[in-house]
């Protein structure tokens, strides 16, 4: 992705979606101390107080080739992030040809179609970089992402269950996947 695009959410308001960058690092973490209070984050890994992460490894992971990470900005504030990873780029059987995606929105934007369109476009860059195989693990009860992953495509595989405690009960997580050969 290299340049930004503006994209109406369906309540009319119009937003920012661009690739992150290093001179990003501290709107990101900023977002995501803002995400992890958000009554939505409950159904991801965030959680409140969550330490910030490395600023020279977050730096080393927004500027890489093997990696995309997006922003979604309604103004200068970040309001949902996304990324795609190619899993193993390097090694001589994987070669990269996986990549995982994840992604978080502040609750008051979902519903509005964004994260289909960030989802469309961590799939642009997959096809684009070879990628054959898209994954991701959703929490069962995170029920707005499950429907947007099947709606574009996705097939639930999988379904660990007890994998994380939140609020004393236990949490089980779908895999799904999409292979972008068919």
């Amino acid at each position: 992705m290299n340049r930004a695009i503006k994209f109406k959410l369906k309540n009319g308001k119009t937003v920012t979606i661009r690739r992150i960058r290093a001179a990003d690092y501290d709107i990101c973490m900023k977002y995501m101390a803002k995400f992890s209070r958000d009554p939505g984050a409950l159904q991801t890994n965030q959680y409140p107080g969550q330490p910030k992460k490395d600023k020279e490894m977050s730096i080393k992971m927004y500027e890489s080739n093997t990696r995309l990470f997006i922003g979604a900005f309604d103004g200068k504030d970040v309001i949902g992030m996304a990324s795609i990873g190619r899993q193993n780029p390097d090694h001589p059987y994987q070669q990269g040809i996986r990549a995982g995606i994840g992604f978080s929105i502040l609750k008051k934007y979902t519903h509005n179609g964004l994260g289909t369109k960030m989802l469309q476009i961590l799939e642009k860059w997959a096809r684009e970089n070879g990628v054959r195989m898209l994954y991701a693990d959703i929490r069962h009860l995170n029920i707005p992402s499950i429907a947007t992953f099947i709606k574009s495509g996705f097939l639930i595989t999988g379904l660990q269950r007890n994998v994380d405690i939140v609020n004393g009960k236990f949490i089980h997580r779908y895999a799904v996947e999409k292979d972008l050969t068919e």
